[in-house]
């Protein structure tokens, strides 16, 4: 699952997603397969990271901070957030 977090830096959000920010979550559209993704706060928190191009460890220490949890739980739900959100092709590389 980290590996994922290696190449982090290969990815970008695609422009083919519009992102409408609610409060405490996001929604994201998909353009060309029209479908809706939801994310929490913790999910939003990632996604703002990623359109800032930020890298992994970046990230991973804002969740520390923001979420107060420790650093393997927040590589590991960074990895499977990003995980999830390349296989609904809201990331491209």
């Amino acid at each position: 699952m980290s590996d994922i977090l290696d190449t982090l830096s290969d990815y970008s959000v695609s422009k083919d997603v519009l992102t409408a920010y609610l409060e405490g979550e996001a929604v994201l559209l998909h353009l060309k397969t029209k479908q809706y993704f939801r994310l929490n706060e913790t999910g939003v928190a990632i996604w703002k990271g990623l359109e800032q191009n930020l890298a992994a460890h970046a990230i991973v220490a804002s969740l520390v901070q923001d979420f107060d949890v420790d650093t393997e739980t927040a590589r590991t739900e960074l990895a499977r957030i990003v995980e999830d959100l390349k296989s609904r092709e809201l990331l491209e590389w």
